[in-house]
Order: C-alpha cells, then structure tokens, then sequence
C-alpha cells in the first residue's frame, strides 16, 4: 500500500464524460492519501452515478474515503430520483428487522433528547419508522427530511410525520430552531461534509445536539454481508469513531457521548455501527487526534471480501463457460461490481429482473431489467445477486411466484 498515485475514473453526466479529480480529505482537509482498493461497478443507463472509485486514507489524520467521485449534485439527484428506500414493493412497510433496528437506536438516542416537548428533526427519515418509535414513546414534535418525494409522502402516510422533501443542504430555515437533530446511515453518504455540517449548525438551538450513526469502519471485516458491500456506490466516508470525532470537533461541536450499535439486516445479515452525540458550540477544536484504526479496519476487510469474492468467481467463471442462458436477480451495488471485476459480463445472461420499479424497464448490460410478475413464461435458471436479500429472493420465486426455475445461489447461508 504505497503513496497515492492519481488513476482517474468517470461519471456519466447528461452524456458526457468527466474526469473526476483527487479530492481532499473531508476530515481534515489534506490532498495526500494512501490508496487501499480501488472498486468498479457497471453503469445501470438512466441511472448513472459513478463506475469506481478509490478507498484511500488520509496520510495526515488517517480518515477514510472514497476519492475521485462526482460533485455532490450528482448524489443529489441519484437519492431524489432513484432512490431505494421507499420500498414500494412492500408498500413501504418496515421489516421486523427493520422495526427492531430504528428501536435500538432509539434507546440509544432518548437519553439525549431534553424533554418530551423537544423540536426533533430527522435527516435522512426514509419513510419516518425511526420518528414513528420516538412518537410511541412520548416524542411528538417530530419532523422529517428526505431528498426522496415518495419517502416524505410515505412518512405521512404510514405514520402522521411532517416530511420534507428536500437535501440537506436546501432544508428551509425552521421559524423555531431544532434541539436535536438525527443522522442515522447518513453522513457516510455525503461528499460535501462541510456544508452538511453548516446546514445542520443553521437548523439548531443554541447548544442544540446531533446525534450521528454510521457504519465502523474499524470493525467492517466484523460484518456480515457480501464481499466490499461496504464499498457500495453511495458509501464516500468511511467513519471510525475517532475520525467522526475529529470531524465535528474541529468544527464547532462538543462531543458528549459516544457508543456501539449492532444492527442486524436479517438472520444472516449484520454490521458494526457507532453514534456519537454533540453539542453545538463556540468553540472549535484546535488539533486532532490521529486515527489509527481506520486504516486496519479497512486493510482487513479488504482481505476478507477478496477471499470471499475469490469463491464467487469461480462459481461465476463456470457459468461463463457453460455458455447457459440465464436471468440475473438484482441490479443493486453487488451485480453492478460483478459485471465490472468478474467474469459475470461474459455469462450470458438473458435479462435481469429486480423489485424495485425504478430499475424495471431500463437496460443493464444491454440487456432488459425486467419485474419479476413477468418472469411467470421463462424457465431460465435464476441467479440470485445478493447476499442480504438471497434468502428473500429466493422464498419470493419459490413461494410467492411459485416458479420451478433452477436456482442458481452464490451464497452457502446459515438456515
């Protein structure tokens, strides 16, 4: 792992193509990093947003991040018009897995909140589940954002929530100040962290709090999920609780209170998470305290996910060779990173098909991306591309679709 070289990579913007330039480390500010991995995804038409990037560190204070990405309108627009947590599918409805995940943070976020008449204001609210659990618990002045429409009409919907529809970096200034505001699985999303935090700061009280959750770095070789899902196309920071600190100490914000979150997707799914609490203030933090365990973190789960991925390329290498046609389940990070750095671009491959009604009727590789009602004629072996949804999937085709095709599963998981 030597000092960063400058390898570009591009983004597909109104069709033309863009050089994307180094960016500094948004913790502290310095241009030099060291390059860790660099990880390439397929282009979905219509729904562009980046085809790699590199995982670097920072050589002054040791943060993680994504380099050579898109300016931040480009992410915008991607979470406006794509997004992929409204769940239409299932009506927007929250898993039980889901529903146990938003109660644990909420346990975690109560003991900060200053009394039951507290102005709260979610970033990044999703449908509103999260807001929904801290109403039940005597919480009513809640509010919401979100860059998705159909997300802040669901969080009306389902749950009575007043939600925006709107960035955080366009949130209208609120006639009466916020005492807290929430960023769960957000702040690992956004290139321009330093208007996000100004946005944040203009949104709350005097000594008003912000309560802050993403995924550990340090601990992501602990998780488990496919290989470098961690590396997906919306992850830029990669956060460990020193550098999330560092972060929003040196820019005007006392940290009060810290911890782990252990936040299971579904009985084979799960990652490290850490929060941490701060309080507006006056004051910025002069110096810095380096972080070295980012960098260990992200070393060893570049080496898990290569050995894992090593097992699915040669499943993927044999499916190429036999020349069957096939359908590929799933257009998400993880089939877009297969057709890039494996051989799944040479399988032949006659259509994908996924839920989520934004992707359906685009192409993907040239080829259609198709509902799965429509798969009811096709006798195709199904290869499922995912590891968090596998098991889902599969229960789908079987039970809910009642189709006989060959299943095709890269993943041997726990039953």
């Amino acid at each position: 792992m030597g000092t960063k070289t400058e390898p570009t990579h591009s983004s597909v913007v109104t069709g033309r193509t863009l050089a994307l330039a180094a960016r500094s480390c948004p913790v502290c500010g310095a241009l030099k990093s060291r390059l860790l991995h660099t990880q390439t995804f397929e282009q979905l038409p219509g729904a562009r947003l980046l085809d790699g990037y590199d995982v670097v560190v920072c050589e002054q204070c040791g943060a993680g991040f994504a380099n050579h990405i898109p300016p931040q309108s480009i992410f915008d627009a991607y979470y406006r018009d794509l997004s992929k947590y409204e769940y239409e599918y299932r009506a927007s409805q929250a898993t039980r897995y889901e529903d146990r995940r938003f109660r644990e943070a909420a346990r975690t976020i109560i003991p900060h909140i200053v009394s039951s008449g507290s102005r709260i204001l979610e970033i990044g609210c999703a449908t509103g589940h999260l807001l929904s659990v801290l109403k039940e618990q005597g919480y009513a002045n809640v509010h919401g954002v979100d860059p998705s429409p159909g997300c802040a009409k669901a969080a009306g919907g389902l749950y009575g929530i007043h939600a925006q529809a709107c960035t955080i970096f366009d949130i209208p200034r609120p006639e009466q100040p916020f005492d807290i505001v929430l960023l769960l699985g957000v702040m690992e999303h956004i290139r321009d962290l330093d208007r996000a935090i100004e946005a944040i700061r203009a949104l709350l009280s005097p000594a008003g709090r912000v309560y802050i959750a993403v995924p550990d770095a340090a601990h992501f070789d602990r998780n488990q999920d496919g290989p470098f899902q961690e590396f997906s196309l919306e992850h830029l920071n990669f956060f460990s609780a020193t550098s999330l600190t560092n972060l929003m100490r040196t820019r005007g914000f006392k940290f009060l209170s810290g911890g782990s979150l252990f936040l299971e997707h579904n009985p084979a799914t799960w990652c490290a998470s850490i929060y941490c609490v701060f309080e507006s203030s006056d004051k910025r933090a002069g110096s810095w305290i380096r972080d070295e365990e980012t960098e260990r973190g992200l070393a060893a789960y570049i080496r898990k996910s290569r050995q894992a991925e090593d097992r699915i390329r040669r499943t993927i290498e044999g499916l190429a060779a036999s020349g069957r046609s096939i359908l590929v389940w799933g257009t998400g990070a993880h089939t877009l990173h297969l057709l890039a750095a494996s051989a799944l671009a040479r399988v032949n491959i006659a259509a994908f098909v996924d839920s989520n009604p934004k992707y359906q009727g685009r192409e993907l590789h040239g080829k259609p991306v198709l509902a799965p009602a429509s798969l009811a004629e096709r006798n195709e072996p199904i290869l499922i591309s995912s590891y968090a949804a596998q098991k889902e999937i599969a229960h789908q085709i079987r039970e809910t679709l009642r189709l006989p095709n060959e299943l095709i599963l890269l993943y041997d998981l726990p039953a």
